[in-house]
This record gives structure tokens, sequence and C-alpha cells, in this order.
């Protein structure tokens, strides 16, 4: 008892000094380490063993000072394996003079994980495959989908089995449906046929799809499989995108798919399998891994810290810096929720995850190998910023800032599709609530390989929030859009500074950058009710985006406006590789930005009297857009009703020019098409424009300045930097890629200062790794590391690139057409569906068949049935309900999915009654006659 009092009272006195030492003015300080004993002060000396034993300690300090002082949770190196989320409260809090800092000490690698070591007796299961027993282990009842194996992220059993050379959805790690809807999902002879008698308990497996659209994917858990049939049988699940159409037949292929979970689809090394009815682990060896000495960590939680707040009652000024989070647990399983009229659901919830948080900050941390969202901003925040932070290899999105649906006014969901058109009854403009991020911002920061599992994922998603910036990140590997604006609540949003490529990697008609703004005003596009939802502009300004790849479905836009989308500013922007897509909405201005690609603007459906101003860009055209042999020769392509010429408010000083042609031409109905630039001029487009070279500087190396004599300039372009897109931590430029023979590379150190250090052999840079002096030259496959150290340390994040020599490096179309001045002719055959729509006249109505990217997006994302081109008003059919624009998708049950199907079924109608099946819009009609 004696000694134990005499510990208390040298604990207490420890605790008192560092209380004195507060209240004469300097911050509080406490130590955490992996080799501490929370029964410990907490020093330097004596450190904690858990962040959460120094989170209750300052609580209790700042509790008894007057007034409160700031304080600092130094963490050492080491790993944290985290039993529960790490959680900060209001009583938390710090204040404006007094913050509250949790950070690796002096730049010591800290890694905090959401899973648990496994340390249990293994046995030789058959083959390569061993198992062990969770019983009496920290395990023992846990869910877990996730494991690791010495730090890399292994492969739950999988059946095709995994492709570690080409991963996306056109790997072999796919099959391809033969059909599917919400119910079920029917395979292709030979797929599964032969597991009828190997699958003892499919009920475990999880079916993951892409949905027929391609707009995204979903998980179902197996409620049965159908080998007659060749079909699974969908239990829960489905909920991960919001539009429900299901898996099934596409344009261009069916979706594709695979099944995890199944015991006998244990048959690769990497693969494991969970027993969770038996507590046995079953785990196929990685090559050269000896399973006695590997460390096995089991992912058990889903979020890692946490910040609890409310609008009356926040969590306030704490700083999380210098931390590497892994480790977490999948939530595609879990509870998701619709976001307003965009495409989205989600799951609300992140690695590390705020609600109701104020002035707080993520700095400097890395965030990898979590199964859901990285970050993610929930309800009411203000002021929580992010930044000089790597997030990458995530199961679902990097960054999320998503509002409550009580903030909205007349919230509507695809769901809910009862309140499409009615009259909207509260006209008060803005939020209804304060129950969404406000000035908050991820800033200098990388975010790359998102969406592992979600397909509907984005590096950034912003939804119901108001005054959101993102700025200087790099951002790519997304199997979606980069940046997504889900809604036009509330606006106020800027994108700034960005470097977004290799996006919409997985889906389809889509963009790097994808907005919606389906709101009070969409319902009948109603311009008295725009800036009742888009209260503020949105501003996409100074970013280079670019779009190299072809498209898995209808079109891709750099910068994609879809429906509704209002109240937006884009200047100053670099496309390459596609161009802007502007879709029904009001109130964009476009100017002064370059737009470089095979793929011409893509005007849709708009408005009459759209206030839209496109004016002092610089458009040029150039090559065939991937995946084509032809070369483009159309500017613009318009599409679905657009509004009659003018088109919008102003067209004005424009440069145009068609490198292929040396012609201007614009193409909307074949019997609108603008022919020449004469005619583009009478139509009231020519106002100061000029079709001509403009004249970049140097395209090959990247600056698409304009030379000093360029006529851009004459029409009031302004040039625009080019040295500052994407993150300023290390930077390799380029960042990688093939080469033939040689090439040249330069380094760029932090932005905070620094010099950087370099290795050529993959390996990690130290201070005893070469000065960076001047750019590098190379001439043979090279990995290239480099990282700024300053006084020793290192300062933000590594880069990494990998440069390959090959004989013939591959370059889009457009580059090397731009580059050599001139239409190369064609060196790709056609892949892409290509050719004229066939017709048909039937009583009264023009129909045609859906063909290319501009009409399947102009149309809502439709791409099977026949479209109503032009219809007679005299006709029984407009008499009946039969509208332009309609699409018929089927006859009496009898599918019309291109007008050689509906010519069949029409045939055989003769005089009897039959059912128009059409849909107008996003929703499905029938028409009875």
């Amino acid at each position: 008892m004696a000694a134990k009092t005499s510990s208390a009272v040298a604990f207490g006195l420890i605790i008192c000094t560092m209380l004195m030492s507060t209240a004469q003015g300097t911050t509080l300080e406490f130590y955490v380490s992996a080799t501490g004993s929370d029964t410990n002060p907490g020093t330097k000396a004596q450190p904690f063993a858990t962040i959460t034993r120094a989170r209750d300690e300052i609580r209790k300090a700042r509790s008894e000072q007057t007034p409160a002082r700031g304080a600092t949770v130094w963490i050492r190196q080491g790993s944290y394996n985290l039993a529960e989320p790490l959680i900060f409260e209001p009583q938390d809090s710090g204040s404006p003079g007094a913050v509250i800092t949790y950070a690796a000490y002096q730049s010591e690698q800290v890694t905090l994980k959401g899973s648990l070591p496994l340390k249990a007796e293994w046995k030789l299961y058959a083959g390569g495959i061993f198992f062990c027993s969770l019983a009496s282990t920290p395990l023992e009842g846990k869910q877990t989908t996730q494991l690791f194996c010495n730090g890399r992220r292994m492969v739950r059993a999988r059946y095709p089995n995994w492709d570690f050379e080409n991963p996306l959805r056109n790997g072999t790690g796919y099959f391809l449906c033969e059909d599917g809807d919400l119910t079920h999902i029917s395979w292709r002879p030979g797929q599964l046929d032969d597991r009828k008698d190997k699958w003892r308990n499919p009920r475990t497996g999880i079916v993951h799809c892409f949905h027929s659209r391609n707009w995204g994917n979903m998980q179902y858990r197996i409620k049965g499989v159908d080998f007659g049939k060749r079909s699974i049988i969908f239990g829960e699940g489905g909920w991960q995108c919001q539009r429900r159409i299901g898996p099934g037949k596409g344009r261009g292929s069916s979706s594709p798919y695979y099944i995890e979970n199944i015991f006998e689809e244990l048959d690769a090394p990497h693969e494991w399998f969970l027993d969770t009815d038996k507590n046995l682990l079953y785990f196929y060896l990685p090559a050269g891994v000896d399973i006695n000495k590997a460390r096995i960590e089991l992912a058990t939680l889903s979020r890692l810290i946490e910040f609890r707040g409310s609008p009356e009652n926040p969590v306030h000024h704490i700083n999380i810096r210098g931390l590497h989070l892994r480790q977490s647990q999948t939530t595609f399983m879990d509870e998701y929720e619709d976001l307003g009229r965009g495409d989205w659901a989600i799951h609300r919830g992140g690695a590390v995850y705020f609600l109701g948080a104020e002035n707080c900050r993520i700095d400097d941390c890395r965030i990898e190998q979590v199964g859901g969202n990285g970050i993610f901003l929930d309800g009411y925040n203000r002021n929580v910023d992010v930044t000089g932070c790597l997030i990458e290899d995530v199961g679902e999105s990097a960054v999320c800032f998503v509002g409550s649906a009580k903030a909205v006014r007349h919230f509507m969901t695809w769901s809910n599709q009862g309140r499409d058109g009615e009259t909207v009854t509260d006209l008060t403009p803005g939020p209804r609530s304060p129950d969404y991020s406000a000035e908050c911002s991820v800033s200098n920061s990388i975010l790359r390989n998102v969406g592992i599992y979600g397909k509907q994922t984005s590096a950034v998603i912003v939804s119901k929030a108001m005054d959101i910036t993102i700025s200087h990140c790099t951002i790519y590997g997304i199997p979606r859009a980069g940046v997504t604006f889900n809604d036009g609540t509330w606006g106020g949003h800027v994108l700034e500074y960005c470097d977004i490529r290799d996006t919409v990697m997985e889906t389809g008609e889509h963009g790097p950058f994808n907005g919606w703004g389906r709101d009070r005003f969409w319902s009948g596009l109603k311009k008295d009710l725009v800036f009742l939802d888009a209260v503020k502009t949105v501003h996409i300004r100074n970013n280079r985006i670019s779009n190299l790849r072809p498209a898995i479905s209808a079109g891709n836009w750099t910068i994609d406006l879809d429906d509704g989308c209002s109240n937006y500013h884009i200047y100053n922007n670099l496309s390459l590789g596609s161009t802007l897509k502007l879709r029904d909405g009001y109130y964009r201005k476009v100017y002064n930005n370059i737009h470089v690609s095979a793929v011409p603007l893509g005007w849709h459906c708009w408005p009459d009297e759209s206030e839209d101003v496109f004016e002092r860009n610089i458009t040029v055209i150039a090559g065939a857009a991937e995946g084509k042999s032809a070369p483009t020769t159309v500017m613009i392509r318009a599409a679905g009703s657009m509004a009659s010429h003018p088109w919008g408010k102003r067209h004005g000083n424009n440069l145009w020019w068609n490198l292929n042609t040396g012609e201007f031409t614009a193409q909307a109905k074949a019997k609108d098409a603008v022919e020449s630039w004469e005619q583009w001029r009478q139509l009231g487009y020519g106002d100061g424009s000029l079709f001509t070279d403009p004249e970049f500087i140097d395209p090959a190396n990247g600056d698409y300045r304009v030379e000093p004599d360029s006529p851009a300039l004459k029409l009031g372009f302004e040039n625009f930097p080019m040295a500052r897109f994407g993150h300023e931590m290390t930077r390799i430029e380029p960042f990688g890629g093939e080469f033939e023979e040689m090439t040249a590379v330069k380094l760029r150190p932090d932005a905070r200062g620094g010099r950087v250090r370099y290795t050529l052999d993959g390996s990690a840079p130290t201070n005893e790794s070469p000065l960076y002096e001047s750019p590098l030259t190379l001439s043979e496959t090279t990995i290239i590391c480099a990282q700024t150290f300053e006084d020793g340390a290192p300062i933000g994040f590594a880069a990494r690139a990998v440069f390959t020599r090959v004989t013939k490096a591959w370059r889009p179309s457009w580059y090397k057409c731009l580059v050599a001045g001139r239409w190369l002719g064609p060196e790709t055959q056609e892949v892409a569906v290509k050719g004229r729509a066939t017709a048909m006249e039937w009583r009264g109505a023009s129909l045609t068949d859906i063909v290319g990217g501009d009409m399947i997006d102009a149309l809502g994302g439709h791409e099977h049935g026949v479209v109503v081109s032009q219809l007679d008003p005299d006709s029984v059919l407009y008499k009946k309900g039969l509208r332009q624009n309609d699409i018929i998708v089927g006859i009496n049950g009898s599918k019309a999915d291109n007008v050689k199907a509906l010519r069949r079924i029409t045939s055989r109608l003769k005089n009897r009654p039959f059912t128009l099946e059409i849909y107008r819009g996003y929703k499905k009609i029938e028409i009875r006659l």
C-alpha cells in the first residue's frame, strides 16, 4: 500500500507541475508511446500507452484551468492497433488561442490502425492453405471484411480470381453477365455451371456487379442460386447506387461482375475466408511468406477517429497532424442514404468522421487501405480543413462533404418521385437548418486510387453544402468523377488549381468533374426558381483536367455539367483530351478556357433564355476520339431539345480551330447542322470570333499559353499559368509513363521549403540520397522516388513515378496531331458504335435509333429504345399522349431496343389495340391505343 501511495503522490506531483507550467502560459504537453503505460504520467520519459489516455488527461486539465491553455500530444513512432475509435467530444475542444494538437513527434512514423493483430496457432489445411481458430483471441466473434499480411491487403476468396496485372473491370477478374435486374443476375453458359456440385453454402457470398448503364456498381448478398436458370438470386443490397436499375445488358457489353466470400473459391495465393459459424480463419499464403513469422491483421473498426458535436455544442479547435491511418472495415453492406436527385447514395462514415465540428484540421496525414470513405464531414461542420494529405487505396471516396436532408427545402430523391412535379410551396432561398458543411476545404493533397470496392465514388464528393474549397489537389486513379458536386444546394464552392487525370476509369457517361442540379427549379425547368437552391455561384478555375481514356459508355467530358447545373462560372481551365458539356440549366458563364481534344463541345438540352455565356475561349479539335479511326470534324455536337438559335445569351470573341479539316462545322440534328463558318456567323455566334490557329507556345511540353502575337489575345483571351496545377508537395514532372530512347525529368521541392533528394531504384530517399541539382536524363526504364528534406527532416510525402522505355510510346491521337500540326491519319480500328441511326416512319411519327454518346447523354442515359424525333400533332399517337423526344422501349411487353425490333413488332399489330411503353425523361409511362 505504501508503494502504491508513493507512486500516486509522485504521479500527482508531475501532473501538478504540468498544470502550473500551463497556468503560467506554456502549452500543456503529453507523450504517447507504443511501449508506454496508461499508469504513467505522460511525460517524455514516462509516456502514456494510448492517445485516449492523453485525451482524458487534457480534458481534466483544461476543466481545472482558468483560462484554459492549449495542449499538444506528441505521439512517438510505432503502430497503434485501435480496439475502439478515438472520439473527440465538445469537452475535448480547444479555443482560438489554445488549440489542442495531436501530432507525430518530430516527423516520426506513427500509424493508427483499425485492425487487430492475430496471434494464433496455424495448421496446414491443404495445399498452400492454412487455418486457425479465433477462439480465445481478441478477434473471437468479431466480423471482419479485410485481412492484411505484412502490411498488404489480401483478397477475400473470390471468383474469378483477382487480376493483379489489371484489377479494373476489363481485366480477367470479372465475368460479363448474360442479363439481370434488381432481383437477380444471370450468367453466361460455362461461367458458373460447374459450381452446382462445388458450392455447399453460397449464401455466405456477395455479388459485386456493375450498373447496366455503367453509372456505378452494387453489392448484394446471395439469397440463392438457380442453376437451371443460370441465375443468382439477390438478397439484401443494391443500395450503393441511388438510381437502382440493376445489372444487365448495356451499351457495348453487359454488366461485369464477380463473387466473393464463398469458401470453395479459396483457391489462389493471397485469398482468405472467415467461417463465422465455426470461428475458423483460412488463408492461402502468398509465395515466400512464412505463416509463423507473418504479421496478420484483421480490420475490426470502420472509423478510427471521430469528432462528435452538434450545432449548439460543437467540438472545436482540434488539429491532427502527421499521422498514418490504415486498415479499416469495408462499409458497402452497411446503411446507405440517397443524396438528393444526383445519382449518388452514400454511407455516412469514414476513417476520420466529423459531425458537429468547428475550426478543426487534418494536416500532413496519410490515409490508406481503409475499407470505406477516407474522411467524412456529416451534417453540421464549419471551417474544417484537410491539407497536405495523401489519401489512397480506399474502398469508397477520399473526402466527403455531405449535409443532412433536413437542411434542404422540398428535399427529393429518385425514390420519392411522387414529389416530382408537385407545386413547390416553400419559396424561401437557401437551407432550412444549419445541418451542412460550410467554409470547409481540402487543399494541397494527393487523392488517388480510390473506389477499390465502390465505383460510384470520387476523390471529393460535395452534397448539401456551401462554400467548399478544393484547391491544389492532384487527383487520379478514380473509377468515376474526380470531383462530384451532387446537387445545387447551395453553391459557393471553388474548385481551383487542381490537376485531375485518369478518372472515369470503370464507368461511363461522366467526366473528371461532374455536377448535377436537380433541385427545386428542375421540375419543369422553372428559371425563376433557380436561385432558391443555387444561392451562390460555383467557381471552377485554373485547373488542368485531362480525359485521355475511351468512353466505357456514352460520352466523357472533362467538365460535365449534367442535369440542372446552374449558377457556375468556369474560367482559366486547361481541358485536354475532352471538352465541356453543358446540359439543361441556367446562368453558366464560361470564359478564358482552353479546350484541346478530339471530342466536340457538348451542348445538350438547353432551355430557351438560359442566360449562358461562352466567350473568349480557345477550342481546338485535333485527331480522332479514343477508340475511333476517323478524324473529328465538328466543333460542337448539340443534342436533345436545344433552344432555338442563337443558343444562350452570348457566344462571342472565341477562337475556334479544327486542325483536322481546316473547316468549321457544328452538328445538332442533321436538318440544322452548321456546315460552314459563315453559316455559324449568320446564326449569331460570330461576334468578334475567329476561326484560326491559336499558336500555342509549346504544347509538346505542356505549355498551352499562346504566343505574344496570337490572334487569341486580340479577342480578349488572357494567358494563365501552366505551372500551378496540383499539389505543392514534392513533385516529379512529368508524372511518369512511356518514352522512346531518352526523356528529361524535373523534380520540384515542397513549397514549404527544403531541397529534394532522390533515388532511381524505387527505394525511399534518405538524407544520404543524391541531391537534386538539375533535370535528370533517363535512357532506360527507371523508378524515381523523390523527397524534400529540410534540416534532416522529411517535408510532406515522397513522390514516386515509373518511366518505362519502349520502342513506340503511346500518345493520344489529338496530342500527336497537335504536335505535328496536321491530321496524321487513322491508327486504330473502330471499337465504338458508329454510323448513321436507322430510321422509320410510323403512324405520323419519325423514329430513330439511339446512337452515339451525345444522344445517350441527352436522353438521360437511355441506351436502348427508339426516339421520337418528329411527331405530327394531328396524328393519333400525339392525341393519345406521345410526344417528341419520348423513347419507345416496348409494345405489349415485347422489347423494342432499336428500330429493327420495333419494325418487327409493329408489323404484327395490324389493327389490334396495343400499349406503348415509353420513357419521358426519367419516368416510365404507358400509352394505350
